[in-house]
Formats: C-alpha cells, sequence, structure tokens
C-alpha cells in the first residue's frame, strides 16, 4: 500500500475497498511485465565458410555460404596480398565490407602470378565479430584467349555446340543463359572440358544462348575472355522432309502413314492434297502423329505430299504418292 500512497492523491483513499482494488488491479495492467533481457542479440555469429574462388579475366570472383542472417549486419573481406601459400603468419587487411545479402565479391586490385589469401568474417547488428572463415589462397595465372568459330547444329534430339581450339593443354568451360549477354559463374559442364564440342539438352519452345570461355587446369580456373556469344533460336528449326510415304484405299477412305520424323521437336505433321491440276495442293489435315485417313472421295485420282512441322518453319515436301479415290 505504501507504494500507491506516492502514486494516488490522498483523498482517493476515502473511497470504499472495492473501488481502491479496481483502481490497484488497473495500474498493475497497465505497468505490465517486463521480460528479462536477453543476450542473444550479443551472441558471436556463425563464421563464414565453404569460400571458393575464380579467376576470370581481370576478375577474382570469391563465394561462400551463409545460413541464419536474422541479426547479420554484413561480412567484413579481408586479404593478405604478396604472401607465399605456406606462410602461417600473415597480416590480413580489411579490403570491403559486403552487405549481409550477398554471398559474392570481386577483388579487382590484384596481379597475375602474385599469390593471395582470403578470409571472411561476419558481422551482426550489435558490432559483435564472428571467427574468421576458413583461408583460401589464389595465385591468378595468364589467362587463355577467347574460343573463336563458336557454332552450333540442332540435331534429333540434342544440340551440338563446337569452336576452335585455341592452343594445346586448355579446358572449356560453356555458358547458358536464357536472357541474352547476362550469364552466372557456374558453367554448364560439370568438369571442364577438353574437347572443343560440348552436347547439351534443349527446350525447343525457348531461346537459349551461349558462350565459351578457355580455363586453365588448376583449382581455380583462370578463365580468359568468352567466345562470341550464340543464339539458339526454335524459330529457326527446320525439320526434314518426311519419308516412306505410304498410302492405300480402304473402301470408303485413305489411309496414308509415313515414318515418324527423327527430330524430337516435330510439332505435327501437315498433309496437303491435290484433286484436281487447276487448284493444285491445297492442306487437307494436320496430324500430331505420322498417319492421315482421307474420307473426302470425290471421285477423281488424289495426290498427297507431307510435310513435318517445327517450333515455327515447316519442311520440305515429301515425295508424292497418288490413290484412285
Amino acid at each position: 500500500m505504501r507504494i500507491f500512497r506516492s502514486l494516488i492523491p490522498i483523498h482517493l483513499f476515502t473511497y470504499s475497498p472495492i473501488h481502491l482494488a479496481v483502481l490497484i488491479l488497473f495500474l498493475l495492467i497497465a505497468c505490465g511485465k517486463k521480460e528479462p533481457p536477453t543476450l542473444k542479440a550479443y551472441e558471436k555469429p556463425d563464421a563464414p565458410s565453404g569460400i571458393k574462388a575464380i579467376h576470370r579475366e581481370k576478375n577474382i570472383i570469391l563465394s561462400w555460404s551463409y545460413n541464419t542472417r536474422e541479426n547479420l549486419k554484413g561480412f567484413h573481406i579481408l586479404r593478405a596480398a604478396g604472401t607465399d601459400s605456406q606462410q602461417e603468419n600473415t597480416e590480413f587487411k580489411k579490403i570491403t565490407f559486403i552487405e549481409k545479402d550477398k554471398n559474392s565479391y570481386t577483388d579487382t586490385d590484384f596481379k597475375t602470378e602474385a599469390s593471395y589469401k582470403y578470409k571472411i568474417v561476419a558481422l551482426n547488428l550489435k558490432n559483435v565479430l564472428s571467427n574468421d572463415s576458413n583461408v583460401i589462397t589464389v595465385k591468378p595465372l595468364p589467362v587463355p584467349p577467347a574460343p573463336e568459330n563458336v557454332s552450333f547444329h540442332i540435331g534429333n534430339d540434342a544440340l551440338s555446340i563446337s569452336w576452335a581450339s585455341t592452343r594445346e593443354n586448355i579446358l572449356y568451360n560453356i555458358y547458358r543463359s536464357s536472357e541474352k549477354g547476362k550469364y552466372g559463374i557456374a558453367p554448364v559442364n560439370d568438369e571442364a572440358l577438353k574437347a572443343a564440342s560440348y552436347t547439351d539438352n534443349f527446350d525447343p519452345d525457348k531461346t537459349v544462348y551461349y558462350t565459351v570461355r578457355g580455363a586453365l587446369n588448376n583449382e581455380y580456373r583462370d578463365e580468359g575472355p568468352a567466345s562470341d556469344e550464340i543464339e539458339v533460336n526454335p524459330a529457326d528449326f527446320t525439320p526434314s522432309g518426311p519419308e516412306g510415304i505410304n498410302a492405300v484405299f480402304a473402301g470408303d477412305k485413305v489411309v496414308i502413314s509415313w515414318k515418324e520424323n527423327p527430330e524430337v521437336w516435330v510439332k505435327k505433321y501437315r498433309v496437303y492434297r491435290k484433286t484436281n491440276e487447276k487448284e493444285g495442293f491445297k492442306p487437307a489435315g494436320e496430324p500430331v502423329t505420322p498417319a492421315f485417313t482421307d474420307r473426302e472421295k470425290t471421285g477423281t485420282k488424289h495426290f498427297y505430299k507431307i510435310t513435318a512441322v517445327g517450333p515455327l518453319k515447316e519442311s520440305e515436301f515429301s515425295k508424292e504418292v497418288a490413290v484412285d479415290f
């Protein structure tokens, strides 16, 4: 009661005990119960892990892994320049700070054939630093030139890319994108290629772009500049003409069949029919399978030709067949 006497005017003590009880309860609720302070925000954040490096042209691209970023402010990137890879006591200097939503950094201030060490430290919102990440050593070497004469060929069920070999002992990485001129740092191939060619799956409904880079056979790629970009546009795919056309008169209809086209990206077939020279060939049907039944009886001889239809373009005509109908 002494506590509330200092808060409540003296004349209120003339009220009934019930009124006082209600007032005290109100004050207790209004004040609320405070939770004990937490030290979680001051805990040391996890250290970044899995640092990787790629040397591409005039860039050393660092990337790393990090899980929980809720209380994270960002990352300090530290580098020790001109060091021997075996030296233990190396002076690291901070070269930049990266916001918490980033997982990579590109260093452009380096010399080829010099050795560099990198490590990363996380910083939380209370400016508490994590332990150091693992240390990675990079010694960038002179990179190979860009591959030339890059071309592609559309096969029956695959896309083949080839280029001119730049020189001996050079490996290659292939990059693919759905957007012209924009590529990530991960190549399509799992391992660097020794041969100057690559076979890829493709989507006949989407345009894709490719570029090729030469690389040295070491841990950090040492990739050279990109080749000229090639565009693979399904609108340019032209199927081969259907073969093995066969037409049979079956009482009240003509049944036409042919070999299925080898290109898996053929969308359908187009059957053309001619019943007189004046009108010539006209479309009679568009089956999706290599067969067509014609029931339009005119009492005259029918002539048929077939084409295969790709995503946009149509093949040349097949050989012509004739049936008395």
